[in-house]
C-alpha cells in the first residue's frame, strides 16, 4: 500500500480510486459516426494506437477511448459484437494498482486480470481488471501523470480539433441499466467493492411506463453512478427499450460537467447536437418551484436548458438525443446543488415517453 501521508486509500476509499481516468467506446471501425460526435463536442484526438485501431479523445479532465480491436478474442471486440457500440470498459485511476485488485478481490470482486506492470519510456504502468455490471470491464489504472499508456503515440495538434468556447470539465457522473430485478443488486456491488455509499432513490411514473433508480457514489463526489431498472419486467419502457437495443446492461449516458453551460449548450445545437425539447410553459413554472437563479429565465429558455434545485442552489442540465446505439449524453453544470435534476425527471421521462409514442414503441 501507499505510504504517502497523504493517501486517498481509508474505509470510505477502500480500494483508493482517484477518478474515472477514461471511459472505453468500442466500434466496428474506427471512421464510426461516434468519432465525429466527439469532434462535434468540442474534443481533441490526444493520442492513439495503430495497433490496436485506438484513439483518444481529451476535454478537460474527460477523456474517451474509441477502440476498433481487430482482435476477435478482445473484450472490446466481444462487447461489440454483442451489444453494438458503447461503453465497454470503464477505467478507474487509482494510487496503488497493487492494492486496489487485492482489496477488490478480497471485498468479492471477480478478477479479470491481475495486477500487470509495464515499464516504458514515459514510465511505470500497471493495471489490473474486475468484472463489473453486465459485460462492462472495471479496469484499475496506475501511471505516470505525463503518458496515457504503452504503445500510444502522443499527437500534439489535432487539425480536426474544433474546440469549445467554454469546455467540459469532467464526468459528472454515468448512469447504468441495468433488467428488472438487479438495481439491489449492483447497488450492493459498488457498495461492497468500492466502499460506496447509497444517497438518493427515485420511483419515476409516466403515463404509460416507470422506473426505478438508486444513486451510489465515493464519499469524495469522485465517482457518481446512477443505477436504473425498469418498474415492470419484460413490459415496454424506456429502460426496457434500452437493454433491448444494447441487448443487455449497459451505461444509458454520460454527464459532463460544464463551467458555462449557457455557452456550451447552444454552441452544441450550432454543431446539429439534438437535446431535449423543452415547452415555453416549463419555465413559466420555475419561480413557483422556489428556485432563484441568476440567469435570465429568457436566456434559459433560448437555450432550451432545464432547471431544477431549492433554496440552497440549483443546477442547470439538458440531455441529447441518443447518439451511441441507445447511450446519450447530459451536460450539467451545479450552483451549489448537488442533485440529480430530480424535478425535471417527470420532465424527461414524460418527454421520451411521448417520443416513444410517436414512433409507435409505445401504444
Amino acid at each position: 500500500m501507499s505510504n504517502n501521508n497523504h493517501s486517498k486509500i481509508n474505509d470510505k476509499n477502500p480500494l483508493g480510486i482517484l477518478a474515472i481516468d477514461h471511459l472505453e467506446f468500442t466500434c466496428g471501425t474506427i471512421e464510426t459516426p461516434t468519432k465525429d460526435l466527439f469532434y462535434k463536442f468540442g474534443f481533441s484526438k490526444t493520442y492513439e494506437n495503430e495497433e490496436l485501431n485506438a484513439q483518444l479523445f481529451s476535454q478537460g479532465q474527460v477523456r474517451f477511448l474509441l477502440i476498433s480491436d481487430n482482435n476477435p478474442t478482445s473484450h472490446s471486440t466481444q462487447y461489440f459484437k454483442d451489444h453494438g457500440e458503447g461503453v465497454s470498459k470503464i477505467s478507474f485511476l487509482v494510487e496503488d494498482c497493487a492494492h486496489a485488485i487485492k482489496t477488490a478481490v478480497a471485498r468479492g470482486a471477480e478478477m479479470i486480470s491481475d495486477a500487470k506492470t509495464v515499464e516504458c519510456d514515459e514510465g511505470v504502468f500497471i493495471t489490473a481488471t474486475i468484472k463489473g455490471f453486465g459485460d462492462v470491464v472495471n479496469e484499475f489504472i496506475q501511471r505516470p501523470n505525463s503518458h496515457f499508456r504503452p504503445g500510444f503515440k502522443k499527437i500534439e495538434t489535432d487539425p480536426k480539433a474544433n474546440p469549445l468556447a467554454h469546455r467540459v470539465a469532467r464526468i459528472d457522473h454515468l448512469t447504468n441499466n441495468v433488467p428488472k430485478g438487479e438495481m439491489e443488486k449492483w447497488v450492493q456491488f459498488y457498495k461492497d467493492i468500492y466502499g460506496m455509499v447509497e444517497t438518493r432513490y427515485f420511483d419515476i411514473k409516466g403515463a404509460k411506463t416507470g422506473l426505478n433508480s438508486k444513486v451510489v457514489q465515493l464519499e469524495n463526489n469522485a465517482v457518481i453512478i446512477p443505477i436504473n431498472e425498469p418498474e415492470v419486467e419484460n413490459g415496454k419502457s424506456q429502460i426496457q427499450e434500452f437493454l433491448d437495443l444494447h441487448k443487455g446492461s449497459g451505461v444509458q449516458h454520460i454527464a459532463l460537467t460544464c463551467g458555462k453551460i449557457l455557452s456550451t449548450v447552444p454552441e452544441l445545437i450550432k454543431r446539429d447536437i439534438s437535446f431535449l425539447d423543452i415547452p415555453s410553459s416549463y419555465y413559466e413554472m420555475i419561480p413557483e418551484r422556489g428556485i432563484k437563479v441568476e440567469e435570465d429565465l429568457k436566456d434559459l429558455e433560448d437555450a432550451k436548458l432545464l432547471v431544477d434545485g431549492d433554496a440552497e442552489g440549483y443546477l442547470i442540465q439538458n440531455f441529447t438525443q441518443t447518439y451511441v446505439g441507445p447511450l446519450f449524453f447530459e451536460f450539467i453544470q451545479r450552483k451549489n446543488n448537488d442533485g440529480f435534476g430530480e424535478g425535471n425527471f417527470q420532465a424527461l421521462f414524460d418527454a421520451i415517453e411521448r417520443d416513444q409514442v410517436a414512433r409507435g414503441y409505445l401504444d
